[in-house]
């Protein structure tokens, strides 16, 4: 009597039995072994170097059969002809012991979107612009996967990621170029679809009013209104706030310098940035420094978690939403009627600089080099605030809007010891 088992082996062995046998290959045109799990693996030609397992015996056939031609038109010069998948890994690996930032979610973004390419599993000369151009059609429709503690997806993948992904492809690929892996690269001209127009920015500020009633809200905890007022006052991003340490406030001076974006790494353009402390700050740090003395804080840094630890990159102070209630900032009580994210309060900083809600309206290079753009193109966002480019009525209105702020700041204890601003 055959058991199921021999059966299945019986059966399993019938059909390979049908398959083409490896060996039948012609000459010089490589191999393909057969493993006893039922797996595939090409081999190619002369010095037999191995290509990636497949689960067909067609899959693997047309694996080798494209490594081969892509070595015989010339386009791959190491002769492993290593697939996308295989070269992705190995250069994110290389880029983890550079030391590139953010190299966490580029990983993640490989394995969840590229790697489920339909060509991840070809050689990577076989890749051609038309496919990459296919794919992204195709990410640019999809639902978003969950991640970052979301439990579910949260709709349609949006623009900014669909481009971060390209980007990450693109760049594998010109590293596989100076590998002497590829002559050209197929993603190098690839672009999004065009998009849809826009009827308003993708973020928002606050007004000096919102500003007030956030910072002079006393049912919000001092060390988030302390928080929130450094954070618009020097206009830093999360990660570098997040790892400021003391030792790297200046307060005699007045200036203070960011080093790191995320823990033991550079800034996103991987230089230091020193700028002057601005009212704001200032009065946070006579605030919280005090506050800060008596907590374990072992790493030094100036806004630890109450147990003394670095806050996790990409998570938003515990309470930030409650805090915009209790300040009557809803969404549906704002300027703009939207929802304010942590790194609006750095956009706030720069509105309010290139206004003039806090006294003489900066140009957009000073601005620029308060936040640490690289280019004015980053700053020019901010250009339709600028009263030199509003009709004669506005800069009286900003004017009347800057005493108001200004008023509000000297409430709030803002303007530090000698640092005086002109009321005209």
């Amino acid at each position: 009597m055959i058991t199921p088992s021999r059966a299945d082996d019986m059966a399993l062995a019938t059909t390979i039995g049908n398959l083409p046998h490896p060996t039948r290959r012609r000459h010089n045109t490589g191999t393909i072994e057969r493993f006893p799990n039922g797996t595939f693996r090409p081999r190619l030609p002369g010095a037999g170097k191995r290509l990636e397992t497949c689960s067909t015996y067609d899959e693997a056939r047309r694996l080798l059969d494209a490594a081969i031609n892509a070595i015989a038109v010339g386009d791959v010069i190491d002769s492993r002809a290593c697939t996308l998948r295989a070269w992705g890994r190995r250069w994110l690996d290389e880029r983890e012991i550079a030391g590139y930032r953010s190299i966490g979610t580029d990983r993640s973004r490989w394995r969840t979107w590229i790697e489920e390419a339909p060509f991840a599993d070809w050689p990577i000369s076989a890749i051609r612009a038309r496919d990459v151009r296919q794919w992204v059609k195709g990410i640019i429709r999809s639902e978003a996967h969950p991640g970052n503690g979301h439990k579910t997806a949260r709709g349609k993948l949006s623009r900014n990621t669909a481009q971060n992904i390209l980007n990450l492809l693109r760049c594998a690929l010109e590293a596989a170029i100076e590998a002497e892996l590829l002559t050209s690269n197929p993603a190098r001209l690839v672009r999004l679809p065009k998009a849809a127009g826009v009827t308003h920015e993708p973020w928002t500020y606050l007004t000096p009013e919102e500003q007030r009633a956030l910072l002079e809200c006393d049912a919000i905890d001092i060390e988030l209104r302390c928080l929130f007022a450094f954070a618009i006052g020097t206009g830093a991003r999360q990660g570098e706030l997040w790892n400021i340490r003391i030792r790297d406030v200046d307060l005699p001076r007045g200036m203070v310098t960011f080093r790191f974006g995320s823990a033991g790494k550079p800034r996103k353009n991987g230089k230091p940035l020193t700028v002057p402390l601005l009212p704001l700050a200032r009065w946070a740090l006579s605030k919280w420094l005090p506050l800060l003395a008596s907590r374990r804080n072992p790493h030094g840094l100036l806004w630890p978690t109450i147990r003394g630890e670095r806050r996790q990159k990409g998570k938003v102070p515990r309470g930030m939403r409650d805090a915009f209630e209790r300040a009557g900032l809803a969404p549906e009580n704002r300027h703009d009627g939207r929802a304010v994210r942590f790194h609006d309060l750095r956009h706030t900083c720069a509105s309010s600089l290139v206004a003039g809600w806090w006294g003489e309206p900066w140009t957009l290079e000073q601005v620029g080099a308060q936040l640490g753009h690289m280019s004015r193109d980053a700053t020019e966002r901010y250009a339709h605030l600028c009263p030199r480019a509003s009709s004669p009525a506005v800069p009286c209105a900003r004017s009347l809007a800057a005493r108001a702020a200004l008023r509000a700041c000297r409430v709030m204890g803002a303007i530090a010891s000698g640092y005086s601003v002109s009321l005209r």
